[in-house]
């Protein structure tokens, strides 16, 4: 991981849809967000917090683990959690028809000392920028806190996701209600 760049997983596809003349963040850095699908809904999360892509593979349960902990996987010698993005939020539906027709991936993500790895349907890749139509937070006593703004992109309603929330929502065992 480079100081100063934003570190790509190399399992991502080589055509990444790039938005020129990216927006700046508070510390004047790029916003740059991965798109990920999860069933049939959009969601985007800082880039500089993915850690690696691998195709999804083994995953050993984990007893009396939250409904939300798939279990366990081994990756790169290290012993990570399997989160399901769906069971922590409740059920997204099923993928829309002709959407995606890989593998589910793992995004493995961190915040501060702690990884945990997302089942996701699709990686669409990264934008630079969130678009301007961005819609304010939503905060409300029925959706989990790591939910963040939502914006359209490409036709799509993508939310953000906020993962020192989602890590620790996860860690926590605390689910989302849908």
């Amino acid at each position: 991981m480079s100081s100063g760049g934003v570190p790509l997983p190399e399992a991502l596809p080589d055509s990444l849809d790039r938005v020129p003349e990216p927006e700046r963040g508070r510390d004047g850095d790029a916003v740059a967000l991965m798109l990920v699908r999860v069933g049939g809904r959009w969601f985007s999360l800082d880039a500089r917090m993915v850690q690696e892509v691998a195709v999804k593979g083994a995953v050993t349960r984990v007893p009396t683990a939250a409904r939300h902990v798939l279990g366990v996987a081994g990756l790169r010698g290290d012993v990570v959690p399997v989160i399901s993005l769906e069971q922590m939020i409740g059920s997204v539906g099923p993928a829309a028809p002709g959407l995606g027709t890989t593998l589910p991936r793992l995004v493995v993500v961190r915040a501060g000392e702690c990884d945990l790895a997302l089942v996701v349907d699709e990686i669409r890749g990264i934008i630079d920028e969130l678009p301007a139509t961005v819609t304010a937070e939503i905060r409300n006593a029925g959706r989990p806190p790591f939910l963040g703004a939502e914006f359209e992109w490409q036709g799509k309603l993508v939310c953000v996701l906020d993962v020192p929330q989602l890590v620790a929502a996860a860690a926590g065992g605390s689910q989302g209600g849908a």
